[in-house]
This record gives structure tokens, C-alpha cells and sequence, in this order.
């Protein structure tokens, strides 16, 4: 795009007049962009030839606005009878380059009313006078505004969204002053900072600067503003949520988020907050102890004066991770905003967002267990004997192999699934398909809330380890009544924290098998899936496949990924070296495992996978 009003520069290198069709006459024009070839590769030449271009396609618009007018004002609307905040972002959009095109004619006519000849000495005169014109627009405007007659933006807002409720109608209309005020504002500049001494010099003489005139107007201009954080981030992460489709988990993260952006910066119109703000929060949040408002010694502290008594105290802060995390829900309200409400909203919080570098790698965060934190693990008692399901953490010699606190694990051990992909798996998702056995990882029906996947690239089959048939996990899932879940043992959370439960057990679990770090926690699990794949010389496609990794480069844009012969291979060549499992005893009989591998072929497989 050429930075010239309507002149757009193909790729083919032709410069060519471009303009949206206004949107109250689109419906009868037949087209939604007006386009016209220059017929030049030559910049200073389209600049000559689009003026007059200009001036003809306006005078198309309006004729075609003439002929429709009985139906302009009586017809239906162009528009549909709902809008949302979109829609009425264009419709700003549109006006602001009404006015631009308004004056652009008008500077253009006047260029060419004037021969050859005299264009040279005329400048100044040319000048000077659009100036004054545009300096005594902006004061009839901002005087408008200011005694508040709206009039002429409540017609504009009517005319592209009628119906419109009380509240959006005053915000639309707002917004059309606004626009309208910045585009006259920006024709100021080219004769502020003219190169031309002359022309600077009889400009600083012509008028007098616009904020030196009509003062109640524009302090009325400036109290414009935009809705409150608590508001605007509402409207924001519903409407986003909606497009992306949030879980509820991430939904109710971005409003705490925003709740403790407020707590420290307070509730301000989006376009009041400041540098100092942003910088404010930013310390304030490097300061804030972990997990602070669990802890009684801080009960009643607000932000600041929790943060204040951590550096008195020495106390650690939040990581630079945690902080990003919370500095992104702003960014991403402020970022909608500019999209939705004002296209000159400046987004104060997104260069003081911790960059990716000084977070540091995913690599850093979490550690693969070794297979020695490995023996120790699945020689607790859940895999030795237990004292009862009750107290499934102190030996004795009740078996487990019936619960989920004994599958789960293993689970993860050898098919590489995240811990709730594990825990809401039904005995559907076990299914047989040509004598192999799979793991169906599904985010259920439409309408089914049950079952919850973090993308897209989750939803995967993964065939069942060799290791984990051997245990009589086959066996185990012959128990399960259909339709029910595999582990009815481990209870889901709330949909904002649906591993609440699970996450609680499973940490205790790693505590009494002594691996529990800050670098070593349940996702170590999948850490140390992905290094045996590695040891296994497994094909760096197949792992991300069954980890359900998004697939990288152009393989993940061609076909459908591996077929299940080929991911069995590659489970079924998976071993854990210094890893000894032969103290777990199988589940059920060794004769019930022997007849659960020979139904694995036709309708008897396709029946126990139901």
C-alpha cells in the first residue's frame, strides 16, 4: 500500500485508486471496493492521475446515492438489526474516510483550478486557505460538541446502525466526533511541518494554533473516554472467548488476571491509564510472593502492600512467567479495544510485557524424571500393596489395580496423555481397530461437557503399550460398565478447574515417592515420555503425533498424520532403560489376558471397544 490516500501499489508494481464503497450504498453499487488502474509504475505520476480519478469515482458514489434515495430512506437497511461492536468499529472507519475524502477532494479541486503556470505561486495562497478552512471546521465542531449538539453524528450513526439501544447509540456517536476530529486534526500536520520556510512561516501567521481556541471545547474533546477496565475486559473476553472458544478454566484465569491488574492500577477508562500505571504493576507483580492470598500472615494486605512487605522481608517474587502471564490479559483487552472501539488507542502494556527470552525456555521450567525417580515412583504402595483404598499412600496389602491411582500413572508412563486426558477417559475410548488396541483421546459430542482437550491437535489415537496389556489393563477395562468412566476413583473439578482433584492426589503421590521439585512435577511424566521416544530412536513425527503435539513445518498442513500400524511401531518400541516394573502384579487372571488378545480381530474386538 502506498502511503497516499486511495492509491494502492499492486504486486504487479501498477498503481491503482482503491476505495471502500460507502456502506449505505453498497447493496445498489454491486461491489464493496472500488478499483481503477493508474496505468503507471511511477509514484509522482499516480499522485497527478489520482485526483481526477478521485474526483469521478466520488461523483459515481454520489449518483448512485441520488438514484437509490427513495430507497435509502425508506427501504430496508443495508445493515443487519443487530450489530455488534465490529461492525460499528467499520462504520467509524468508514466515516473517518468520508472526511478524509471530503477534504481531499476539495484540496485536489483547488490544485486543479489552477493552470500550469501559476501553481508555483500560488501555493502559499492554496495552502493558507485549506488551513483556514480546516481550522474553522474543527472549531464548529468542538463547539458543537461542546454545547451538545450531537446532531449531525446521531444522523450518521442512524443511518448505518438504526435500532441501536441507548448506550450504543451514544458510543457510536462518540466515536464518529472522535474520528472526525483526528482526520481534520491530521490535515493540520502537512502545513505545521512544512519544508517550505515561506509556507511555514505565513502558516504561523495565518491563524492561531487550534488548542489556542475554543479551550471548553477541547477539554470537552479530551473528557472523551473509554469504558472502565472492569467493563471493556468483560465485553473483551466474552466476545473472544466466544471466537476461540475458551474453556472456562482460561476464561476465569483472564478475569483474575484483570482483577489484579484493577487491584494495583485501579479501574480507570482504557485510554486513562498511563506509562506509570503499566510500569507500577510490573514492579509491583516482581515483588508479589507466590500464592500470597492463601497465606494468613498477608490476610487483608492489598498488592502494593503485600509487595512492599516482601522487599522489606527479602521474600521472593512472582517469576518473570507469572508475571508475563498476568500482563497478557491487559495486553489482550487493549489490543481488542484498539480493534473495536478506537484504531488510535496506544497499547501501553505490550512493550513492557517480559519478553519470551528473559522467561526463559520451556525446557527450563520442567525436568524428565530419571529412571531412578521413575523406580521410586511405581514402588509406592499403589503398585506394591496398599493398607486400603482409603489410605492408598501407606503399604499394606490391598491391590489398587482396579482404581485410577494405579492406571493413571502407568498411563502417562507409556502413552504419553496429560493427566486429565487420562482421568475423563470413558471405556468407549478403548477401542480395537485390525488386532491393534488404541486409546481413544476425544473431546466427546457437541454437546457433551464432560470431556475437555487443550487443542485441536489433542484429539488422537494411541496404541496401547505392550507394558500396560502385560499389566491386564485390558482386563481392567472389561470391569467397566459401558458408558462409564474408567476412573470413577478421581474426581473432576468445576469446569474453571477441572484437575483440581486430581492434581492434589497425584502431587501427594510424588511427595511420598520423595521426587517432588520444583522442576520435577506430574508433567515430568510426559518429559520423561518424550526422552524415551528419543532413546527409542522413534521418528520425531510419530512422538508429537501421540503426544498430541501440533505437527511443525508442512507436515502439519498435508494429510492426516500417521496411520495406527505406524504409531504402534513406534509405541511398541518404546522401552525405559533401568526401569524394572517386574514387582507389579498384572491385574486378573493371565487366562483372562489370553482370551482378551484372541478377541482382538473382527466383531469381538469392535464389541469390547463399545
Amino acid at each position: 500500500m502506498a502511503d497516499q490516500y486511495r492509491l494502492y501499489l499492486h504486486p504487479n508494481g501498477i498503481y491503482y485508486h482503491r476505495v471502500k464503497v460507502p456502506v449505505d450504498i453498497r447493496k445498489f453499487y454491486g461491489k464493496q471496493i472500488e478499483q481503477r488502474s493508474l496505468r503507471t509504475r511511477i509514484f509522482r505520476d499516480a499522485v497527478r492521475l489520482l485526483a481526477a480519478v478521485v474526483v469521478e469515482v466520488d461523483e459515481m458514489f454520489a449518483r448512485c446515492r441520488s438514484e437509490h434515495a427513495e430507497a435509502l430512506e425508506t427501504g430496508p437497511r443495508a445493515r443487519p438489526e443487530r450489530h455488534n461492536r465490529s461492525n460499528l468499529g467499520r462504520y467509524v472507519a468508514d466515516y473517518g474516510e468520508c472526511v478524509f475524502a471530503e477534504e481531499y477532494r476539495r484540496r485536489a479541486a483547488a490544485y486543479q483550478a489552477v493552470s500550469q503556470d501559476e501553481r508555483c505561486g500560488e501555493q502559499i495562497t492554496m495552502a493558507l486557505a485549506h488551513r483556514s478552512h480546516v481550522h474553522s471546521r474543527l472549531l464548529a465542531i468542538q463547539q458543537d460538541w461542546a454545547i451538545g449538539n450531537f446532531e449531525r453524528w446521531q444522523t450518521v450513526a442512524d443511518n448505518c446502525a438504526p435500532n441501536l439501544d441507548a448506550a450504543r447509540r451514544a458510543t457510536l456517536v462518540r466515536a464518529l466526533f472522535s474520528v472526525e476530529l483526528k482526520t481534520l486534526e491530521g490535515w493540520q500536520k502537512p502545513f505545521e511541518h512544512s519544508p517550505n520556510p515561506e509556507l511555514k512561516s505565513a502558516v504561523k501567521a495565518s491563524v492561531a494554533p487550534i488548542g489556542a481556541v475554543g479551550a471548553d471545547a477541547n477539554s470537552e474533546a479530551k473528557a472523551l473516554e473509554l469504558p472502565l477496565m472492569s467493563a471493556i475486559s468483560q465485553e473483551c473476553f466474552e466476545a473472544i472467548g466466544r471466537e476461540k472458544n475458551w474453556s472456562a478454566k482460561t476464561e476465569s484465569a483472564r478475569r483474575t488476571q484483570i482483577k489484579q491488574f484493577i487491584e494495583v492500577c485501579g479501574d480507570k477508562p482504557l485510554n486513562r491509564y498511563t506509562q506509570n500505571d503499566i510500569r507500577r504493576l510490573k514492579t509491583t507483580l516482581f515483588a508479589l510472593p507466590p500464592q500470597a492470598h492463601a497465606k494468613k500472615e498477608f490476610a487483608g494486605m492489598t498488592k502494593s502492600e503485600l509487595a512492599e512487605n516482601a522487599r522489606q522481608r527479602g521474600v521472593s517474587g512472582l517469576s518473570a512467567e507469572s508475571v508475563r502471564q498476568i500482563m497478557t490479559a491487559p495486553n489482550i483487552v487493549y489490543g481488542w479495544a484498539r480493534a473495536e472501539y478506537d484504531n488510535t488507542l496506544q497499547n501501553i502494556v505490550q512493550p513492557m510485557i517480559p519478553s519470551p527470552s528473559s522467561v526463559g525456555g520451556k525446557r527450563s521450567k520442567r525436568q524428565a524424571f530419571s529412571a531412578g525417580e521413575l523406580q521410586n515412583l511405581f514402588t509406592t504402595p499403589v503398585f506394591t500393596g496398599a493398607e486400603s483404598e482409603a489410605a492408598w499412600l501407606r503399604p499394606g496389602s490391598v491391590h489398587m489395580h482396579h482404581t485410577g491411582r494405579f492406571w493413571v500413572p502407568l498411563l502417562a508412563l507409556f502413552a504419553g496423555t496429560r493427566l486429565m486426558e487420562a482421568v475423563q477417559l470413558l471405556r468407549a475410548d478403548v477401542g480395537c481397530e485390525s488386532n491393534i488396541w488404541f486409546f481413544d483421546i476425544n473431546d466427546g459430542d457437541v454437546d457433551d461437557d464432560s470431556k475437555r482437550l487443550k487443542n485441536s491437535s489433542s484429539v488422537r489415537r494411541i496404541p496401547v503399550h505392550p507394558v500396560l496389556i502385560e499389566l491386564g489393563f485390558l482386563d481392567f477395562v472389561l470391569t467397566v460398565q459401558e458408558g462409564e468412566r474408567l476412573f470413577p476413583d478421581i474426581p473432576i473439578g468445576p469446569a474453571t478447574q477441572r484437575h483440581r482433584h486430581a492434581s492434589k492426589m497425584f502431587n501427594k503421590l510424588l511427595r511420598v515417592a520423595g521426587i517432588k521439585s520444583s522442576l520435577k512435577v506430574w508433567h515430568s511424566l510426559r518429559h520423561a515420555f518424550e526422552q524415551a521416544c528419543r532413546d527409542s530412536r522413534v521418528d520425531s513425527a510419530i512422538m508429537d503425533q501421540l503426544q498430541g503435539h501440533t505437527q511443525k513445518g508442512m507436515r502439519g498442513i498435508y494429510g492426516d498424520g500417521y496411520g495406527l500400524s505406524a504409531l504402534n511401531d513406534g509405541v511398541c518400541s518404546i522401552r525405559y532403560d533401568g526401569l524394572d516394573l517386574a514387582h507389579i502384579q498384572p491385574f486378573g487372571p493371565i487366562t483372562a489376558l489370553a482370551k482378551v488378545r484372541d478377541a482382538a480381530s473382527g466383531q469381538a474386538c469392535s464389541g469390547a471397544a463399545q
